[in-house]
């Protein structure tokens, strides 16, 4: 499917970050800014340890020994030209958790279904991969269910009753039962988000919705939710009320920032050192999207709430990108006039997946730089700007994860990366 010429799954990836990033409070970002952090030992300053609403022994290694959650996203995997991945093509190694990205349900029914009709192709090869060690999960919703269409409001017109939401997770116990899926990720992108197709009422129902879920699955099924990393989404999930009722919540610490920023005038900065421009005018100005430094502060939201050891830190498999205005500013902050090129294989602008930076390196004979300040790396050549992360900075942010008493860690997307013959 394709709207105004550029296909729907390579849309939702552009347009995604920029609602969902622009009701950020500026001015609470930037009251209580964090300075520049040296990380080029993959040591966490005292800092950032000191901030967590939490305490734990750093040497315990939380999140290290706990969960290791990925998501495949199977429609995306299949939809590309090159680098497509199956299932049995995914590096699983270490992994306790692995979900599958999406399923969705009928907005008239609320009854479960595959996102896309091929999909069922997959099911039987993902969830054979079960084993003692690695359970295989359905994530249903995500961020396109919500846009713009007949499905927009389904979530909160299933939520709102009793007989709606029976229908709802009746079909889900069957859908999981029938397809061998042992647990359900709960992604509803955003209850109560007026930008995102949701009511007043969201927030109460979405409580509820979950209180259900988990008194129908009992032992039987697992049960998370996803959670975004924006305080003005996140005000929208009861999550003091919810931890009890989950087994973890995944805490979406990505796409931060990008180059809808530029075009918008969005202020999504928490760092006080790049915060002069006017706020009336666009931005412009490249940033990482994974900035750890971003990462502390949302995370400061939710720990307020709930127990860190209910809490996974979202990982990126994947990169965003500028063209910059003037290449002879290439340090964070410099000004860029466009999205960066679109990859060969993911063929959409402004980011790349991981097996593409990897490529892009060894093409060019890259010399990748980390940005100390953020705990990412930085590629740059001719007119391009893309900040990634790679096993040096996942090691940073596994570290953050353990100092922060979190109980583990999620990929999105496992499919990004190398595959397992690669």
């Amino acid at each position: 499917m394709k709207l105004l010429g550029v296909p729907l799954a390579l849309l939702v990836f552009f347009v995604a970050p920029i609602l969902g990033h622009f009701n950020y409070s500026k001015d609470a970002a930037l009251s209580n800014p964090l300075p520049n952090t040296d990380f080029s030992d993959g040591n966490l300053p005292h800092l950032l340890t000191k901030r967590a609403s939490t305490s734990c022994d750093k040497s315990a290694g939380s999140a290290s020994k706990g969960r290791h959650v990925a998501y495949y996203q199977v429609a995306d995997a299949q939809r590309r030209h090159c680098d497509k991945m199956t299932p049995n093509q995914l590096k699983i190694e270490g992994l306790t958790h692995l979900n599958l990205a999406f399923a969705t349900f009928d907005p008239a029914t609320f009854q479960l279904r595959p996102e896309n009709p091929s999909d069922l192709n997959v099911y039987a090869e993902f969830t054979a991969l079960k084993s003692k060690k690695l359970q295989t999960w359905i994530s249903v919703g995500g961020w396109a269910f919500s846009e713009p269409g007949v499905t927009r409001k389904a979530w909160s017109n299933m939520a709102e009753k009793p007989e709606t939401r029976a229908k709802f997770i009746n079909s889900a116990k069957a859908f999981m039962r029938q397809h061998g899926f042992q647990g359900l990720d709960l992604r509803w992108e955003f209850p109560g988000a007026w930008d995102r197709g949701g009511r007043s009422g969201d927030r109460a129902n979405h409580l509820l919705l979950v209180k259900e879920l988990k008194k129908a699955f009992g032992n039987d099924y697992g049960l998370s939710v996803a959670v975004p990393a924006t305080k003005d989404y996140l005000q929208h999930f009861d999550t003091a009320n919810l931890q009890s009722q989950v087994d973890w919540f995944n805490i979406m610490t990505y796409d931060l920032h990008g180059v809808w920023e530029g075009e918008y005038g969005v202020r999504t900065l928490t760092f006080s050192e790049y915060a002069i421009a006017d706020p009336q005018q666009p931005q412009g100005i490249v940033r990482p999207h994974t900035d750890l430094r971003d990462t502390e502060v949302a995370l400061q939201s939710l720990l307020s709430t709930v127990d860190a050891s209910k809490v996974n830190l979202g990982l990126a498999y994947y990169a965003r990108g500028y063209t910059l205005s003037d290449t002879n500013c290439r340090a964070m902050g410099c000004n860029f006039k466009a999205p960066s090129n679109q990859g060969a294989c993911s063929e959409f602008e402004g980011y790349l997946m991981n097996s593409e930076v990897e490529a892009i390196i060894e093409q060019k004979s890259l010399t990748p730089k980390l940005i100390k300040e953020a705990a990412v790396k930085l590629i740059t050549w001719e007119d391009q700007w893309v900040a990634y992360d790679d096993d040096e900075t996942y090691a940073i942010r596994q570290e953050f994860a353990n100092s922060h008493c979190l109980g583990g860690t999620f990929i999105w997307s496992l499919d990004y990366g190398s595959r397992r013959d690669g």
